[in-house]
């Protein structure tokens, strides 16, 4: 960093002839970079004079530029007790706590600068860094407009500005101020791609990519310009654009991150092989990435290349065993290829080491039926984690569908506990047609008939495709003689029932956690 020396002129016009002396030569030396020389002709004039607080001012800004922000602080800090109204001081002072992201102090010593020299657009532009930083964008709004009204063609206020009007979802007056920067911003100035990121980080990836495009007209072999806008074209579905660009980035020395991208650019246009070709040689050049051997082998577990994907996810697992996303990966490709035992054990230790995972309890309640020697510690594991009082929907269904089967095994007919779960997911989901379907089954097992065709009628309502509910309706409409109503909901099962939903809602839970 680098400072204009500004110097208070009355101050300087009460100092000794030989401090002056001094002191000029320090101020050319730090113009001209030559910061030794300089801080040792400032301290000669602070010793022939000590009350001269722009001695110490320069000296505060010959540390500032060696970045010993500490030593800077002390001298602004004498400068402003010297030179109590000299504003330039205190804003120093201000710039030196905003470096060091002391922002109480660092804001009131902005605000000191503003009752000294009210309007200061340098002030009020630091005041709206603050606030952002405080994530107070309404009021950094404040004081980036009160710059931009004094120069309207002030960059870093209005890039502050869009900045805040983002934050506040201001999208059309967003929209205006980046027209104002596009056309204030050369394709080489490195901001106009700072603007670019900012909108992309912000949601407004439409918005970003016609300026990536000047950006990398200007930086042709900019790598963070050309990923940026390929990761902006995903984002806005323009998969041919992001393809395009991404293949000057995926040669002999691509990124491992590169051809990852690649691969999700690629499987968003269904072309599947080209997906696991970028996956694998993402996960190749950088084995130690969870995350890369992850998409490898979700990308073939959502492909139905399951022993393939079993291949992939050994081997990673091995190579890195506290990863839980891969032990999700691994468990769930075991339990798609009927391994239901090496299914189990996989998930189980995906929770030990992610307590949290509502993706891993969810397959883990998926495989529990498949699983008789691990259900115990299914069970155990269900219990536990809802202990913690998770907003997961589905763990409480699993739950509640153990619990259940537990007490028909044990001969009970105590379903309170199961449905108390029922009713818990439902409070978190009331269209869960899962929940309506096992409340159904729950109330029929209790001869609660009635109570069990409208909970079975519920779930068929909210999704007309389960079919487990169209065949238990059917039984009780038979329970209740209504013959012609039994056989609608069993000719419904039966269209039904050869699909692959259950596979196809694990592959979803898998695929959920790829990025």
């Amino acid at each position: 960093m680098w400072f204009a020396f500004v110097f208070s002129v009355s101050a300087l016009a009460l100092q000794t002839s030989e401090a002056l002396r001094y002191f000029e030569q320090a101020r050319q030396l730090f113009e001209r970079r030559q910061l030794d020389d300089a801080q040792s002709a400032a301290a000669k004039a602070l010793a022939a004079d000590p009350q001269m607080g722009n001695a110490e001012i320069l000296l505060g800004l010959i540390a500032s530029a060696r970045s010993q922000f500490g030593e800077a602080e002390k001298h602004f800090v004498r400068a402003v007790a010297l030179e109590a109204r000299n504003y330039q001081a205190h804003a120093y002072l201000g710039s030196t706590y905003l470096q060091e992201k002391r922002l109480t102090e660092a804001a009131a010593a902005f605000r000191k600068v503003l009752e000294l020299s009210p309007g200061n657009v340098t002030a009020n532009y630091n005041l709206g860094l603050i606030a952002l930083a405080e994530d107070l964008p309404f009021d950094a709004l404040h004081r980036f407009e009160l710059v931009t009204r004094a120069s309207s063609s002030d960059v870093p206020a209005l890039i502050g500005t869009l900045e805040s009007q983002l934050l506040l979802r201001k999208t059309g007056d967003a929209r205006q101020t980046t027209r104002q920067l596009d056309t204030l911003l050369d394709d080489r100035d490195p901001r106009l791609f700072q603007v670019a990121t900012l909108l992309a980080q912000r949601g407004e990836s439409a918005a970003a990519i016609p300026l990536m495009e000047r950006a990398r007209r200007a930086f042709p072999q900019s790598y963070d310009v050309s990923y940026n806008l390929a990761l902006a074209c995903l984002q806005t579905a323009q998969y041919g654009r992001a393809a395009e660009v991404l293949h000057t980035l995926t040669g002999p020395q691509g990124k491992a991150e590169a051809f990852d991208l690649l691969g999700t650019v690629e499987e968003k246009r269904t072309h599947r092989d080209n997906a696991e070709r970028a996956f694998a040689e993402a996960a190749r050049r950088e084995p130690s990435n969870e995350d890369y051997r992850f998409n490898y082998g979700n990308s073939l577990v959502q492909h139905g290349k399951l022993d393939l994907a079993v291949e992939a996810l050994r081997p990673a697992v091995i190579d890195l065993p506290k990863s839980w996303k891969l032990r999700i990966g691994l468990g769930t490709a075991c339990y798609l290829l009927g391994d239901y035992k090496t299914a189990a054990e996989e998930l189980l230790e995906a929770v030990r080491l992610k307590q949290d995972s509502a993706t891993a309890y969810f397959l883990l309640g998926e495989a529990y039926d498949s699983a008789e020697h691990f259900q115990p510690a299914i069970a155990t594991a269900f219990k536990m984690y809802l202990k913690t009082a998770p907003r997961d929907s589905w763990a409480y269904y699993h739950y509640a569908v153990i619990l259940y089967g537990q007490a028909q095994a044990a001969g009970s007919s105590d379903y309170q506990v199961a449905g108390a779960n029922l009713n818990e997911a439902l409070r978190l989901n009331s269209s869960f047609a899962e929940a309506y379907l096992e409340l159904g089954l729950i109330a029929l097992a209790q001869d609660k008939v009635a109570q069990g065709i409208a909970a079975l009628e519920k779930a068929v309502s909210l999704d007309p495709r389960l079919a487990a509910a169209h065949y238990r309706l059917g039984l009780a409409y038979q329970r209740t003689g209504s013959a012609a109503r039994a056989k609608v909901e069993m000719d419904r099962f039966r269209a039904l029932k050869d699909e692959a939903r259950y596979g196809g809602r694990v592959r979803e839970s898998l695929a959920s956690m790829a990025r």
